[in-house]
């Protein structure tokens, strides 16, 4: 070995020695970033803290010199592996906890696991500290983190384009493509056991913590945990969040008195249809479900109504002319419609637990819910080949 080679060999030997003596050390690319040289060690503290901006507890800090490095020195002693969040500000942020969530590439955060006695060793660069982070060290859970952030930016790559305003007639193909994102992401940690990475991945998928529309990956997620940690705090406070969710595949819609259009109050399982009944929650003053009356649940009702498909639609309407209006416009008054006329202030919509919409739930003869929020071409291939079995 020359001696040319021997230098920068014994020069990054010690350099690594020389951080292995601090639980938590590494490097910080400054590189023509504007963000204040100083990192903040957060506790998320619980689930619902995980990754959400100004919730956590900040529990000690770290300047980064002139040359990228940082360490701490000390770190709060536990058996098992927790998780912990480096991040960093701008230095114009008042808060040391504002979080940046909404897309990877700007996301100003780290989590990682450690353990007591163990080290973890972070490098990345100032203003994609999360999109770039490498994390080394004995806490061997942060493979699966390098593993999972990976995964995050593959998918958002591939299913969330953000340079795209989401708007009135784009809005049901953006929420397909977001669902399609957190389901795989999801999917991305099924071979994991450990509670932090699977919260870590559903705090991911919703960072603003708004579970409505994909209960079910929720409650497989609190059915998982329960099977490998149930006495783990943060699958305590998963699966309590999922009870607060709305129906999911496999319930039952409950058979809920509708005040209908003809002043009647129906109960919702009276009405079914003899194979399949599609729930639809609507409004009149709701550009994608009008849309969706005309061209998806006309030709839908036409096709299969006599072959035992049923539409029931309930509005979030408080004008009784509006919402008749839009019924017989759209060529709706073909299936029975009902409303409270109490605007967002609805009694069935807090049955069910949902404040959005376009919403909708495909439910058999006996309630039971098959599928929920198809739309479009989804809706339409779905309804006809479960009609023709």
């Amino acid at each position: 070995m020359s001696l040319k080679l021997l230098i920068p060999v014994f020069y990054l030997l010690s350099l690594s020695i020389g951080c292995s003596q601090y639980p938590l050390s590494g490097h910080i690319d400054m590189s023509q970033s504007e963000m204040k040289p100083m990192l903040y060690l957060i506790d998320p503290i619980s689930f619902g803290a995980l990754g959400s901006t100004y919730e956590g507890k900040v529990i000690d800090s770290a300047s980064i010199d002139d040359k990228g490095n940082f360490s701490f020195d000390k770190m709060p002693s536990f058996e098992t592996a927790k998780m912990y969040i480096l991040t960093i500000q701008n230095p114009k942020e008042k808060y040391p906890t504002k979080l940046e969530n909404d897309q990877i590439d700007k996301s100003n955060y780290i989590p990682f696991l450690y353990r007591k006695g163990e080290n973890v060793t972070i490098h990345t660069t100032a203003d994609h500290l999360l999109k770039d982070a490498v994390i080394t060290g004995t806490t061997n859970q942060n493979e699966d983190i390098m593993h999972l952030i990976k995964n995050r930016v593959q998918l958002q790559k591939e299913f969330l384009n953000f340079e795209v305003e989401v708007n009135e007639s784009n809005l049901l193909e953006h929420e397909k493509a977001l669902y399609n994102y957190q389901k795989a992401l999801m999917a991305s940690v099924a071979n994991s056991s450990d509670v932090a990475i699977h919260a870590l991945a559903l705090r991911w998928v919703s960072p603003n913590g708004d579970y409505e529309r994909i209960p079910e990956l929720v409650k497989e997620t609190c059915e998982k945990l329960k099977q490998s940690d149930p006495n783990h705090p943060w699958t305590v406070q998963i699966c309590k969040k999922s009870a607060t969710l709305p129906l999911a595949h496999g319930d039952i819609l409950p058979d809920y008195p509708l005040p209908m259009m003809n002043g009647d109050t129906v109960s919702l399982h009276q009405l079914l249809g003899a194979k399949l009944t599609l729930i639809d929650l609507w409004a009149s003053w709701c550009a994608p479900c009008r849309h969706e009356n005309k061209s998806t649940l006309v030709p839908l009702w036409d096709e299969f109504h006599t072959d035992g498909f049923q539409i029931i639609a309930y509005a979030l309407d408080s004008s009784e002319k509006g919402w008749k209006n839009a019924i017989y416009k759209d060529g709706a008054n073909r299936w029975p419609h009902a409303s409270h006329l109490n605007g967002d202030d609805s009694p069935f919509f807090k049955t069910l637990k949902i404040s959005t919409i376009p919403a909708n739930y495909l439910i058999d003869k006996n309630g039971v819910i098959l599928a929920k929020n198809l739309h479009g071409d989804e809706l339409r291939n779905w309804v006809s080949d479960y009609m023709k079995k």
